[in-house]
């Protein structure tokens, strides 16, 4: 193991110390953490998408539409 690893992971062991959790915890949090942003980042791309198809959707007198509608 290099170097620059045991230092991340002396830094990693002071941060849990310093927090009061294990280091499961720590992790899972983190993972936690790391889910909830991709699902908002993911949510706010949705939302840009039907914004900008709004317009689309909303032509029900489109030929394209006339074939669902």
């Amino acid at each position: 193991v290099s170097e620059e690893v045991k230092e991340i992971d002396r830094e990693l062991e002071e941060l849990i110390k310093n927090k009061g959790v294990s280091k499961p915890e720590f992790l899972r949090h983190l993972i936690i953490e790391r889910l909830e942003r991709n699902r908002k980042e993911k949510l706010s791309w949705l939302a840009i998408a039907e914004r900008s198809m709004e317009k689309i959707w909303n032509n029900k007198e489109d030929e394209i539409w006339n074939k669902y509608l």
